[in-house]
């Protein structure tokens, strides 16, 4: 158990008092325990902070390997640029961990910064290889993937979370006196228990660690749904190997899933304390997947090491709010905001920082002598005291991390430096905490306050938030996004839950004991040779049903055709088992009241709003239903103008997708070649009526461009039959 400033102070006044000749009470034997009790406490501690002090890889002799000389290559995320120099190492040829992709091996370096060339005293780090082999350009990506969520990670510590976090800085090493010039993944060595918090397929750990989960949480939001950083892992909570997932799912390797990942992420995802402080929004589950979340979830808030301790909030955390405008006037990528938000605060930190950076007045400074151990003067020392000696200063340029486990918000911190001490490596971990980390410089943290009033001088943002908080404000969400005229481009949160309920169809998240019935109905042989012909998956219906419903509702595309279509019995790709037997057509208006139960009405409705998204097939239908007055609902009528209108509108996206092109074939999910579209719009300006006026010269110059089109896709006959009936309107 680990003591703070304040403890120590008790328990030194206590053996103080124990250890008088007078002022208490208690016999001597009572005393005596009690004394011993605080000596061995106090043993403990000493013991520990020596057992920090030594080289775990003392053992290996790595001192005595030969030097090998490496270049050293650094990635600067805010400047985008890398910088080459040149060190020296060792590296010891065994590897110590190896993983599915990559085998660890223990090196030292030297501190380019000092002149002490006593290997025995270098700095631990950990080199990693890959077991095949990679295209050169892989590695150089991991370092920039890994330096981005650094600039996250930061984000996150500047909203006050109750622990800070950091993940390793890492760089690229190309051994040059090895035969073959290799690349290494180089990290700062951490000592502890290695864990895994969460994975980038949605796995999750059951130490149920709230503040990885967070993270993750927090990087959706804050980043305006544009990516999300996840596949937390390391010691206590300094991070190493993350992943990041971007909504195009083409950056960062091929680790990044895009909108799969995020929608693995969030079912597996439970809000905690740390998630309601940065007022991050609940995303949006069933209530099959909520019982079934409260059931498979178990916290544990006792004090050890394998459970997460009931969250304390020193000062109120800040609230989230997405770095990208919501206006298509500004800049949208949330990377480049980040980097412009990160420069902003840090040269407001470093104009700021001249003069006495002391909290404590000149009065206070008298007070206290520079032993003294009190809050203020910790605090004091925390924020304003920047601690260096010749290996601090290469530390802080590389970013490099010490190997303490679990940051405290009150440690102690010694103010005298003589040696590498746990106090010096929690200082450095401090300052890496308030940006050094990222740009080789260090500047005093920022209140919540301060940093608030800074930044958010400008237009205040619209709120991204990961759920829908309401029945009616999802109505109210989809009838501005589709009605508004909306790009083809869904909302990412819509696509995340169609990922869901594609997710549930394909059987993901089935128990355990149903995989082998999945691997049946998926085709696949089971170990007793049967397999499942009908090729159904016993799914969780409800659940993927609610995700289609609410991804329609956001404004997809393809949730908007498939729900339309399930509502009208049609053929569907998504759900294949979900008819028209569905409870469709039950929805609210904007007053909250229902608006009866048209089943097609409701379907027509989403034709309509796929059409006006610029779906082709949908462009057809709606126009078909005008002309025919089918498949509109109770309302519905014929009207031949706003068949025109729509018949004109697929001809005109036909256009713009073939470059104006006249072939006769049809598209991809198009019912009718463009021909049979000019000739039935000539038919209805021939006829005339249900709202349409006769024009027999409009008929005939559709009857003719059908005739040209049809010659042209080789419909010699058909092309005929339209010149003849353009020839009858010219009479």
């Amino acid at each position: 158990m680990s003591t703070t400033s304040g403890d120590g102070e008790r328990d030194w006044a206590r053996l103080r008092s124990l250890t008088a000749d007078s002022g208490f009470t208690e016999n001597g034997e009572e005393r005596s325990e009690r004394v011993k009790g605080l000596m061995q406490r106090w043993k403990n501690a000493a013991f520990r902070a020596r057992k920090l002090m030594s080289d775990p890889w003392m053992d290996y002799n790595i001192n005595l390997l030969p030097v090998i000389r490496a270049k050293r290559h650094r990635y600067s995320a805010i400047r985008k640029t890398w910088t080459v120099d040149i060190v020296e190492v060792k590296l010891l040829g065994d590897p110590f961990a190896r993983g599915a992709m990559r085998e660890c091996f223990r090196m030292k370096k030297l501190s380019s910064m000092s002149r002490n060339q006593d290997w025995t005293h270098a700095n631990n780090y950990v080199a990693k290889r890959y077991i095949q082999e990679v295209d050169r350009e892989v590695l150089f990506s991991d370092v920039r993937l890994q330096m981005d969520a650094k600039l996250w990670a930061e984000e996150f510590n500047r909203h006050s979370p109750p622990k800070k976090i950091d993940i390793v800085q890492m760089c690229v090493m190309e051994m040059l006196e090895m035969p073959g010039q290799p690349l290494y993944h180089l990290e700062h060595f951490i000592e502890g228990d290695y864990v895994k918090y969460n994975s980038n397929s949605g796995f999750v750990t059951d130490l149920s660690r709230k503040t990885p989960q967070a993270f993750s949480h927090f990087t959706f939001e804050r980043s305006g749904h544009q990516m999300m950083v996840v596949d937390i892992q390391g010691v206590g909570d300094l991070y190493t190997d993350p992943q990041i997932h971007t909504v195009a799912g083409t950056d960062y390797g091929d680790g990044n899933l895009g909108t799969k990942g995020m929608a693995l992420f969030f079912h597996s995802h439970a809000c905690n304390d740390i998630c309601h402080s940065l007022c991050l929004t609940e995303f949006d589950l069933s209530d099959k997947e909520k019982q079934e979340m409260a059931e498979g979830t178990t916290v544990t808030r006792g004090g050890g090491r394998g459970g997460e301790e009931a969250t304390r909030f020193v000062r109120p955390a800040s609230v989230c709010e997405p770095l990208v405008a919501q206006t298509e006037e500004e800049e949208g990528d949330a990377m480049a905001c980040l980097r412009r938000r990160t420069m902003s605060v840090m040269s407001n930190s470093s104009g700021g920082t001249g003069g006495d950076s002391s909290s404590c007045g000149e009065k206070e400074k008298k007070k206290h002598d520079e032993e003294c151990v009190c809050e203020e003067c910790l605090a004091e020392c925390v924020t304003g005291v920047v601690l260096q000696d010749e290996e601090d200063e290469e530390e802080e340029e590389e970013g490099e991390y010490g190997d303490d486990e679990e940051e405290e918000e009150k440690g102690p911190v010694s103010r005298k430096v003589a040696f590498h001490t746990l106090s010096v490596e929690r200082k450095q971990r401090e300052r890496n905490d308030s940006l050094g980390s990222s740009y080789g410089g260090s500047s005093s943290r920022l209140t919540r306050d301060t940093e608030r009033e800074e930044y958010w001088q400008g237009v205040r943002k619209q709120s991204m938030p990961a759920g829908v908080l309401s029945a009616i404000q999802m109505e109210l969400l989809a009838d501005a996004a589709c009605r508004a005229h909306v790009s083809h481009q869904a909302s990412v949160l819509g696509q995340i839950h169609l990922d869901l309920a594609r997710y549930h169809e394909l059987g993901r998240f089935l128990p355990e004991e149903d995989n082998s019935e999945k691997r049946m109905a998926l085709g696949e042989t089971a170990e007793n040779g049967e397999k499942n012909e009908e090729g159904v998956v016993n799914y969780d219906r409800e659940s993927a049903l609610y995700h289609l419903d609410v991804a329609r509702r956001c404004g997809v595309l393809e949730a908007i055709v498939t729900v339309a279509q399930m509502a009208y019995g049609l053929p569907h790709e998504l759900l294949k088992d979900v008819g028209e037997d569905e409870g469709w057509g039950g929805e609210l208006d904007e007053d909250g009241n229902a608006r009866g139960n048209d089943k097609e009405a409701f379907a027509f409705e989403l034709m309509e709003t796929a059409a006006e998204m610029g779906e082709r097939s949908a462009m057809l239908f709606v126009a078909e239903a005008y002309e025919t007055g089918r498949r509109m609902g109770k309302e519905g009528r014929t009207r031949w103008p706003a068949a025109i209108q729509w018949y004109q509108r697929a001809m005109g996206f036909d256009e713009e997708e073939e470059g104006g092109g006249g072939g006769g074939g049809t598209k991809e999910g198009s019912t009718r070649p463009r021909y049979e579209i000019l000739a039935k719009m000539a038919e209805m300006y021939q006829e005339g009526g249900y709202e349409l006026d006769q024009d027999y010269e409009r008929a005939y110059e559709l009857y003719t461009e059908a005739g040209e089109v049809a010659m042209e896709a080789m419909k010699g006959k058909l092309a005929n039959k339209y010149y003849e009936m353009a020839e009858m309107c010219a009479v």
